[in-house]
């Protein structure tokens, strides 16, 4: 029996056989954390780059290895400028967590705390590894703000690092309405963090605030992975993808159509509602004028192609360089999460979230960027040139001559010509509280999807009593000039035919943006 056993061992393997056994040897599933008053585990192995959490948390760890997270010790040593400021940062501490005082690398120099690991979020590991159950997870916070040390506002934030700086005084960090408009569950998912990450990207992990009552904003996470994500800048989607899927149209793209005449027309009044995302794409967008000579499937933004990869982040999400204009010195670094696609400037040159500036006083770098408009004034022009297009016959429609918010006599445009006669038919034609679609309500509800900065009028007011309410969409006519033009110069000529109205003021009612690639004549 031996010799069988021998003889079977040499065909298998080839090669001599001994007497020797394999030995199991366990090992330590942690090692003694180097800042052992604090609890810091770090890393397991350094080589390897595998972090102590990693060897229960396998996903998460080769998820988080693909990071500049997983680099960030490595990247400061190359970078030519790093100093002992930036270790806070780019090793395991006390920033990111709620520790809040010196811990980690800080503390104890130890390679083990090299880069951003997964206790620099969820806090010291020592007491979960020594007992691991649900009362010992170091949940992480996804709240964010300036001043804070916990969460990602402990490290992206300065003159460097401006995330969260931005992000607080952008919509998502600081929008108009937000208590209203989060507490309503209907509007949650895109207007609360929480509901956000759980309802539109199935995040089912826990953190520190999901069982509290407390709202949350459209923070950090919403938008980017911890964790990793095979996207640009761990994002939970693709900023590329020409769909509903995209990262910004999951949002930006609630209702773009009228609702009348559907089953589900519960707010006949209710005009275009987060379709920024439906305008740039082209898909299911505004109400079709019966003479409208356009395929709409075809009418996607000259901004929403394949030459714009980008697509919404291009503009949006646009870093620029803010030297100090005596020294040429660097003074700040924008990181584009104003996430205003042409902000105002403040008087050293530094994006700013106001709105009370002047064209010339924005920044326009942002449309340079995807190679679209080769310079910054050429993006201006075609700027300011479309704006006052998208104004003028907008004006055809409907100008509040005594800025009431009222569609009434003392108006000019055709639509306060209607007012005017104030007959049935016309009383009909606008009644915002029917679900029966109209020329007249369709025309205001293209004016809404077009209005600008200059005519905000179209987005909230009120007409033979009855009130109407849209959000802004167009981007001042950018998010889709060609569709936007197509639409206005259709309807006013059908509120011109179908109410026997007095001729427009003079305006030229063909389509002048250039054609998208794509775009055909209906065969209808």
């Amino acid at each position: 029996m031996q010799k069988l056993t021998w003889a079977v061992c040499l065909v298998l393997m080839g090669a001599a056989c001994t007497n020797e056994k394999i030995v199991f040897r366990t090992r330590p599933p942690f090692n003694p954390p180097p800042d052992s008053v604090n609890g810091f585990l770090g890393y397991f192995d350094v080589p390897t780059r595998t972090t102590t959490c990693g060897n229960c948390h396998v996903g998460n760890q080769a998820k988080w290895a693909t990071t500049k997270h997983a680099h960030a010790w490595t990247d400061l040593q190359a970078s030519g400028h790093a100093s002992a400021s930036c270790n806070g940062c780019h090793t395991v501490s006390q920033l990111g967590n709620n520790v809040g005082h010196p811990a980690g690398y800080l503390v104890k120099a130890d390679s083990a705390y090299h880069d951003v690991q997964c206790e620099n979020c969820h806090g010291p590991g020592y007491a979960h590894v020594q007992n691991p159950t649900q009362q010992t997870v170091p949940l992480a916070s996804i709240h964010v703000d300036t001043g804070l040390v916990d969460g990602c506002g402990g490290c992206h934030t300065g003159v460097h690092e401006p995330f969260v700086d931005q992000w607080k005084q952008s919509a998502h960090g600081s929008g108009p309405g937000f208590a209203v408009a989060a507490a309503n569950a209907s509007c949650a998912p895109c207007h609360e963090g929480k509901a956000a990450l759980t309802i539109k990207f199935g995040v089912t992990g826990r953190f520190l605030e999901k069982d509290s009552a407390k709202l949350e904003r459209i923070v950090c996470v919403v938008c980017h992975d911890p964790h990793g994500s095979p996207n640009s800048a761990q994002l939970r989607a693709s900023i590329a993808t020409p769909t509903t899927d995209n990262l910004c149209v999951t949002c930006h793209s609630r209702s773009g159509t009228p609702p009348w005449g559907t089953a589900t027309a519960t707010s006949p009044a209710r005009g275009p509602h987060g379709a920024q995302g439906l305008l740039v794409l082209g898909l299911n967008i505004g109400w079709i004028p019966p003479n409208f000579t356009y395929d709409t499937n075809q009418i996607v933004s000259s901004h929403g192609t394949l030459a714009n990869p980008r697509l919404c982040a291009t503009c949006h999400v646009a870093s620029t360089t803010v030297t100090d204009k005596a020294t040429g010195a660097f003074a700040f670094q924008s990181v584009g999460h104003l996430f205003n696609a042409i902000p105002c400037l403040d008087s050293a040159g530094i994006p700013t979230a106001s709105e009370n500036c002047t064209t010339g006083q924005r920044d326009f770098s942002g449309c340079t960027t995807g190679g679209c408009h080769g310079t910054t004034g050429a993006a201006s022009s075609a700027f300011v040139a479309f704006q006052s297009r998208l104004d003028n016959l907008l004006d055809q429609i409907w100008v509040d001559v005594d800025s009431n918010g009222v569609i009434d006599s003392t108006d000019t445009g055709l639509l306060a010509q209607m007012v005017a006669r104030h007959s049935g038919a016309d009383s009909a034609a606008l009644n915002f509280g029917s679900t029966t679609t109209t020329v007249a309500k369709g025309t205001l509800f293209n004016a809404a999807l077009a209005a600008t900065s200059d005519r905000q009028y179209f987005l909230n007011g009120k007409v033979f009593g009855r009130g109407f309410a849209a959000h802004m969409a167009s981007g001042n006519g950018v998010h889709n000039p060609f569709l936007l033009e197509a639409l206005l110069t259709s309807s006013i000529a059908a509120l011109h035919t179908t109410y026997g109205l007095s001729a427009p003021l003079t305006t030229d009612l063909r389509v002048h943006a250039i054609a998208p690639p794509g775009v055909r004549v209906s065969s209808r």
